[in-house]
């Protein structure tokens, strides 16, 4: 019998591992050599300028695009015989800002390329709001680019950064970046060698180098922060030497993969959950997923904090999922079962245990739940930001008249038991304040049915028990059925609400398969191109005039449904997009009022129209735009675009896919029709 290693192929390649190892060989795109250190002043711009010289004395074609030299003499010194392309002028705030002129280099056309500080956030107005945006570009072009990063300029490790040096770095590159660098050099200069480059003004100007001694630059905080380096490039270099054993069918003892899912929410504390989760994901070379289980409406806060958690998540390279149901345990339970999910990561608890046993908590489900998967308690770090962005909790989220409205209907019922009051015991009338809990349960939620089950339970004790107007209970069974009563209430305004939570996700699902269905109906009822042109000759004058007139038509009609049904996933003003006869884009259609598309907007339209990706505000591209664009894509053939004059950042993940799905078919209805 052969043997069979864990990848489930007799001694063949994987094809994945063959196809990622092919892909690093390819000429076509530019090769990304990063020079990692462990803080500023390790000699990264210093190194990445003599491998410019190496690389020039070998022939090879190198520029300069942005080397900042901090005024070392000795740095400075290695520009000398490099072409420099010159940097452009950007006006800001009365001050001269000197920028990385990609363009310049893209119409240079390089070789190689060396970009430094790649963590840079661009000035206002540029193309990417990152350089590291730029970064991907030009290799996107072919071109190779040796560029400089420190460790704690790394989106993952950033919370871990700010706990040792008490520092939190607000330039953050995504780790993707460093996943696809085909090459990772560390700059390691002994901890003695630092402090006296730094006490010779070699780092930072004196006054400003006493002042890093103190605080960044504190012997503990480089030996982690070197420690953290070396760690995470070992990582790297597994992670490629697994590749190339897999690539290349050689032996040896695979693990079975690991999948990784990381529980979110509506906090401000989910960010650092997802950069934990990546690292958890990383260590193990595994697959990950970001879930989050929505069980009913958010609050406009709860809605930011969720949009920014979904953007870090797509960021961090994670699978980002939404769940409905109001059982958050069972849905995550039930997820990692269908995934073969192996670690679930999770946040600790904030509340009380008091508030988290009347609530119920998920963690105590999943922590007593019998899974095949290993369980991540992580406790949330507070910073100052986030401590002062939680939001108060209201008792229920239920606002003042909500109360005074479950208050108001206990005294229509007890006017009502002082009528049944003549024909009936009074020990039953304490349950026809059940009416009043499920009205509150239904209307308002958990707290004022609470409330109404406390004012219930006294009202009955004061009016209608002996000895009556008092809050004194003689009788036993008065004492049982108040007992009764005060659980059976709350036990229904939990299943109420339940009940409610249930048909909110319901409604909601159904609403997103209706909306698809009612589209897809829509497009398949306009006539295919065969049938619209078959009865006219294909030559001649006669023929474009009448091809250019049913194009017109049949875009405008799609165009129409289009923006329709883009309305109703989002109200705000919303454009469609396609090429127009002489091949440039215009508007066929509109929706919500506002302002058209000016110059700027329809150049980051052409942007996109010819990259096939999203751009616009709220996007890694050209985001300094007032709208954003969304690809029609038909396989890989942008049709036509989707914009809309808001944020995309700013979009709940619901909205995202049916964007995505009305373009995916939009994309399908009208693919023949603009290539006609």
């Amino acid at each position: 019998m052969k043997e069979r290693d864990e990848t489930g192929k007799d001694g063949r390649p994987d094809p994945d591992a063959l196809l990622k190892e092919i892909s690093r060989e390819e000429p076509k795109r530019g090769r990304l050599k990063i020079f990692l250190g462990y803080a500023p002043g390790v000699g990264k711009t210093y190194a990445m300028l003599q491998e410019a010289h190496v690389l020039r004395n070998r022939g090879e074609d190198v520029v300069v695009g942005i080397v900042e030299t901090h005024g070392r003499a000795e740095t400075n010194a290695l520009l000398d015989g490099l072409e420099v392309i010159p940097l452009r002028e950007v006006p800001y705030g009365g001050i001269m800002l000197h920028e990385f002129d990609m363009d310049g280099v893209l119409q240079r056309k390089p070789a190689v390329v060396l970009v430094d500080e790649l963590a840079h956030t661009n000035a206002p107005g540029s193309r990417h709001p990152k350089r590291h945006q730029d970064v991907e570009e030009l290799l996107d072009n072919g071109i190779d680019v040796y560029t400089t990063i420190n460790i704690q300029h790394l989106e993952s490790q950033a919370d871990v950064v700010a706990q040792i040096t008490g520092i939190r770095v607000h330039e953050a590159v995504p780790d993707t970046m460093l996943d696809r660098a085909d090459e990772v050099q560390v700059i390691d200069i002994p901890l003695e060698e630092l402090t006296q480059r730094l006490k010779e003004g070699k780092v930072y100007v004196p006054e400003r180098a006493r002042q890093a001694m103190d605080n960044f630059f504190q012997r503990g905080n480089l030996v982690a922060l070197r420690e953290l380096t070396l760690t995470l490039v070992a990582r790297k270099m597994g992670t490629e030497l697994l590749n190339y054993m897999r690539a290349k069918a050689i032996a040896g003892p695979w693990p079975a993969g690991d999948r990784v899912m990381v529980c979110i929410g509506a906090s401000p504390y989910a960010a650092q959950l997802l950069r934990k989760a990546y690292t958890i994901a990383k260590d193990a070379n595994a697959e990950w997923y970001a879930v989050y289980v929505s069980g009913g409406s958010l609050t406009d806060k709860e809605k930011l904090y969720l949009s920014e958690a979904l953007n870090l998540a797509e960021e961090l390279g994670a699978k980002v999922t939404t769940l409905l149901g109001n059982d958050v345990a069972g849905e995550i339970l039930r997820f990692a079962r269908e995934n073969n999910i192996t670690r679930v990561v999770v946040g600790k608890p904030l509340r009380s245990p008091l508030r988290e046993f009347l609530k119920g908590s998920p963690v105590q489900k999943l922590l007593h739940a019998p899974a095949q998967f290993e369980l991540h308690l992580v406790s949330p770090v507070k910073d100052k930001e986030e401590a002062t962005a939680v939001r108060p909790t209201k008792m229920g989220g239920a606002k003042p008249m909500d109360y005074l409205a479950s208050l108001g209907m206990v005294a229509i019922l007890t006017l009502a038991n002082f009528g049944l009051v003549r024909i009936a015991e009074p020990v039953a009338l304490v349950f026809i304040y059940l009416i009043a809990v499920i009205f509150a349960a239904l209307r308002f939620g958990t707290g004022p049915s609470i409330f109404a089950s406390v004012m219930s339970l006294l009202t009955f004790d004061f009016l209608f028990t002996q000895p009556r107007y008092s809050f004194t209970i003689y009788h036993t069974h008065s004492v049982i059925s108040a007992v009764v009563f005060l659980m059976t209430s709350l036990v229904v305004g939990q299943l109420v609400k339940i009940t409610r939570q249930q048909t909110f996700a319901l409604n909601l699902r159904l609403e997103r398969v209706r909306l698809i269905e009612q589209m897809s109906k829509e497009f398949l009822a306009l006539p295919p191109v065969e049938q619209l042109i078959g009865g006219f000759t294909q030559s001649g004058d006669e023929w474009k005039s009448v091809l250019s007139l049913l194009r017109t038509t049949v875009l405008d009609d799609v165009s129409h449904i289009i923006i329709r049904y883009v309305a109703k996933v989002i109200d705000v003003p919303a454009f469609i997009l396609f090429p127009g006869p002489d091949g440039r884009l215009r508007v066929w259609a509109r929706a919500g009022g506002g302002a058209d598309l000016d110059a700027h907007e329809m150049t980051v339209a052409e942007w996109s129209m010819i990259n096939g990706k999203p751009a616009g505000a709220g996007t890694e591209t050209l985001a300094n735009a007032k709208a954003f664009f969304l690809p029609m894509k038909s396989e890989e053939t942008v049709v036509g675009l989707i914009a809309l004059r808001y944020d995309y950042k700013n979009l709940l993940l619901d909205q995202r896919r049916l964007l995505g799905a009305i373009a995916s078919l939009a994309a399908l209805c009208a693919v023949r029709w603009v290539n006609a």
